[in-house]
Parts: structure tokens; sequence; C-alpha cells
């Protein structure tokens, strides 16, 4: 665990997505949950053990993936989401069932996770709220790009901000729910003076330097350029769907994640493809 300002921590300790907590004097805000339910409650415990008899414990959901949601029920506290991540986490079933792996999703390594029961998000919110529970300051905002019911944790006084899958370190982007154009200004408002000086923790890789945000941005609307050339050309979701090899070029997959790196592409590319352009024809 990493305590990056008073107060603010993330880890990777643990199987699924980088995650975070903010504690206050009157409450402790946890950012998305870990992927195991065992793994929850261990996270849990070490950040009460840290504060000070705290009043107010809830959990953030930065946005709908089965990744950062699956193993919230573990964490026995109240859950936020944007309203559209909380609308699409209720189009699931009580039960959660995984299918064959195909999206290249954390969640698809860990057959465990099959049968967990859903805990859906208790209050949702549209564009921004606070948390008034003492300092440091800080608030939740719905930044789309990689689904629509994106968020951000921004704690301004400390000068971080939590940015779920906006941003990834070394890794190609999850891209079935996504909106390029979308996610490239939010790209655009991380790396702008808004947000200089602030450490950026990813949802999937920890803290993330201004370079790499850049790399990103470049290879996202170098990406948007080549699906809508192919749209263009009435290309079949297959076509687009190759692309994945080429792309995958631009990240640096650790060994052994090449595979998984490699469908995410592939799923992500043909879904966007049939969302944004063939539904749409």
């Amino acid at each position: 665990m990493y305590e990056v300002e008073p107060g603010v921590y993330y880890t990777e300790d643990y199987p699924g997505p980088s995650i975070g907590a903010v504690v206050m004097p009157r409450g402790i805000l946890f950012i998305d949950a870990p992927l195991r339910p065992e793994d929850g409650v261990i996270w849990k415990s070490t950040l009460l053990n840290r504060s000070r008899g705290v009043i107010h414990k809830l959990l953030v959901y930065l946005d709908s993936h089965p990744d950062r949601t699956i193993g919230a029920k573990a964490m026995l506290c109240p859950a936020i989401a944007q309203r559209k991540a909380a609308e699409r986490l209720s189009e699931h079933g009580a039960i959660f069932r995984g299918q064959l792996p195909e999206s290249g999703s954390e969640w698809e390594k860990y057959p465990e996770t099959d049968g967990l029961r859903w805990s859906p998000p208790d209050m949702t919110y549209t564009k921004r709220i606070k948390f008034h529970w003492g300092e440091p300051t800080t608030w939740l905002e719905h930044h789309p790009g990689p689904c629509p019911g994106s968020s951000w944790v921004i704690v301004p006084d400390r000068k971080v901000v939590f940015v779920g899958d906006t941003a990834l370190y070394n890794a190609p982007p999850f891209l079935a729910y996504a909106n390029l154009p979308k996610w490239l200004e939010s790209l655009e408002e991380l790396t702008g003076p808004d947000f200089k000086d602030f450490t950026i923790i990813s949802g999937r890789g920890g803290s993330v330097p201004q370079p790499v945000l850049e790399k990103q941005y470049k290879i996202l609307k170098k990406l948007l350029k080549r699906i809508e050339k192919l749209a263009k050309k009435n290309a079949p979701p297959e076509a687009v769907a190759d692309l994945a090899s080429a792309i995958l070029e631009d990240f640096s997959p650790e060994e052994g994640e090449e595979e998984s790196h490699l469908q995410r592409l592939r799923h992500g590319l043909y879904q966007y493809y049939m969302k944004h352009y063939v539904s749409e024809a």
C-alpha cells in the first residue's frame, strides 16, 4: 500500500484493478473494490486500522466494469456510482455469471468470481458530489470516455486524482462501452492546467506520469481515425477487430499478458464498431 499524500492511499496488492481510499476525520471513501471478497475484507480492515473511529464509510465505483464491482459485497458499506454506471449495473442479475473469457478482463482469470452476488450502488449522482467529512476536501466527478458512467475522485488539497480506466499504465484500453471522442476530451483535461502537478492514479497500474497520458492520447486519436476510415469504406466489424494486433504493438505487455491483452482489443474493437457505426447505419 502506498500513501500518496497524508490520508490518500492506493494499492496494487490484490488481483483486479488498482484500488484506493481517502481517509478523512469523519469518514473513509473507498475507491473501487478488490476483485476477490477475501481481499476486500483485508483492505477494509487495513484502512480502518489507520483511521480514528470514523463515522461514515462509502464505496465509490469509478465505473460499472465487473473487475471493480463484483467484489464489492465484501466491503459491507454503502456504494455510490454515476447515474449511467448505476443504470448499467442494474441490467445485471443478482448473481454474477461469468461467461467464456472474451473481453480480456481480470475477472476472467479467477473462476471463483462466478456466482458472487452483485452489490448495486445505494446512491447515484449526475455531475459532481462533494464530501464534507473534514480535510482533505474530496469530490466525485463525472468524466465519460471509457464508458458513459466513468468517474474521477479528486482530492484538490492533496493534488491527487483517481481516474479509473481513463488512464492505463502499459495496458490497452477497454473499448466495448467507450466513446473515443469523449475519452480524448477527458485526457485533454487531465493533461491541462487544472491538473498540473497532480499525482494521477490509474485504475490499472497505479501512479501514471504525464508522458504516459500523452502517449495514450496519441494512440486513441490514431485509433479513432483508423476506425472512422474503415467505417467510411463500410468495412465489416471483423476487419476492425483485425486492428488489434497492430495496436498491441503500442504497448509492452508483461510476460503472459499478451494473449489476454490481444483478446481485450479484439473484443473491444468489435463491440465499439458495432455500437457506434453498424447499429447507427
